[in-house]
């Protein structure tokens, strides 16, 4: 009687919009926007628009914030946009197909076991460079797949607006300094209606006007076999450090806060360290990065990895406050199928061997007194354990 009560609620007064991508979705002056007005101007609803995207970081961090925040509870629908992240990660050895597509995947399976009624919308970014446009995209292909699997609408904007018009058209949507969104006024205005309009040819635009939920039923979540049997549906995450004992000693806790993100974050100096057991696999650390991060070391299981925090969106002139995410471990480190320690702590000397991972690069200070690693949660699969 509940399920019937929900599917045939007939007042659905406003479209939840939820978007998870990349610097594309993030962007004072992107696409995001313009988007929301005029899916507000044609289903003639009030919208809610909700962020959880972050710049410079691959997909795996959408499934991280479904996690988090249970993203398609609230949603009517949620825009994944993920692709310009994840092709340039792959191009740069720190990423694969295979784990963006178990993201995407994991990802769509959240979503379905939390409101199988979300619609999930797959958008398919280009870049503006000649290797885009003259070789194939394997990554778009893997999307596509994976979207006709599920049933979702999948937006491969390069292909539909090269379709209206010539690549040079696409080309000129671009600033001619920024080959990597469309950042330009009129080519935001472009993208945002042409998503408007396909959206309209496929009848989602009918399914979120209509007051009755049922009628979503033709863009439900599929319910079938899984591409991955190992797919990322059942990644955790652990951010609430206060709850039990996990660090050598008491952390500064911190809130960093702009106009998109909230987060709490716990700043561990030379001499501390944050520890837990894991029976499972770590997958990535989010961190809050700023001017004075340096080298640190991640050890797991007999594993280790030493790699630096600072990221390359730090402004070297005008230092700011950056959110990123180390996903080293999720490509580097094997699953315990026991509980293993797990110890994350500065480096006390310059590393003469370290791995950079993606959008990182080498700290700006060099004396290691002065480096710190802001903390902001951990993700993983299986189960962890205090160990103090």
């Amino acid at each position: 009687m509940l399920i019937q009560k929900f599917a045939t609620r007939s007042k659905v007064s406003t479209v939840n919009i939820s978007v998870v991508g990349g610097s594309n979705s993030v962007i004072r002056q992107g696409y995001v926007k313009s988007l929301n007005n005029y899916l507000g101007k044609i289903t003639t609803k009030p919208t809610i628009l909700k962020y959880y995207s972050l710049g410079g970081v691959p997909s795996i961090f959408g499934t991280i914030q479904h996690e988090r925040y249970n993203i398609a509870a609230n949603s009517d629908i949620i825009f994944f946009e993920y692709c310009v992240n994840d092709r340039h990660a792959i191009e740069v050895n720190q990423y694969s197909l295979e784990l963006a597509g178990k993201s995407l995947e994991g990802f769509i399976k959240k979503a379905q076991k939390s409101n199988p009624n979300c619609i999930i919308v797959i958008l398919i970014f280009g870049i503006n460079l000649e290797c885009f446009y003259n070789n194939h995209c394997y990554l778009s292909e893997l999307y596509e797949l994976i979207g006709k699997r599920y049933n979702l609408p999948v937006l491969n904007l390069t292909k539909l607006l090269a379709e209206y018009q010539e690549i040079d058209y696409v080309k000129s949507l671009y600033d001619t300094k920024d080959h990597a969104h469309y950042s330009r006024p009129h080519g935001v205005k472009v993208v945002s209606q042409k998503i408007v309009n396909q959206l309209h040819n496929l009848g989602v635009i009918d399914s979120l006007k209509s007051t009755i939920i049922s009628t979503r039923e033709k863009f439900k979540i599929a319910d079938t076999s899984e591409i991955y049997p190992d797919n990322f549906k059942n990644l955790a995450f652990l951010e609430n450090f206060e709850t039990g004992k996990f660090f050598s000693s008491q952390p500064r806790i911190s809130v960093y806060q702009n106009t998109v993100f909230r987060e709490k974050n716990f700043t561990i100096y030379q001499g501390m360290s944050l520890d837990f057991l894991l029976k499972g696999r770590l997958m990535a650390i989010f961190i809050k990065s700023d001017f004075n991060d340096g080298f640190f070391s991640i050890d797991f299981n007999s594993q280790r990895i030493v790699t630096s925090s600072y990221s390359s969106w730090v402004h070297k002139i005008k230092p700011q406050n950056v959110i990123n995410l180390v996903t080293l471990p999720l490509r580097k480190f094997s699953e315990s199928q026991d509980f293993s320690p797990v110890s994350i702590a500065l480096c006390p000397e310059y590393p003469t061997e370290f791995d950079l991972g993606f959008n990182k690069t080498i700290p700006s200070k060099k004396d290691p007194r002065k480096w710190k690693l802001s903390i902001i949660g951990v993700a993983y699969t299986g189960e962890i354990k205090s160990i103090y």
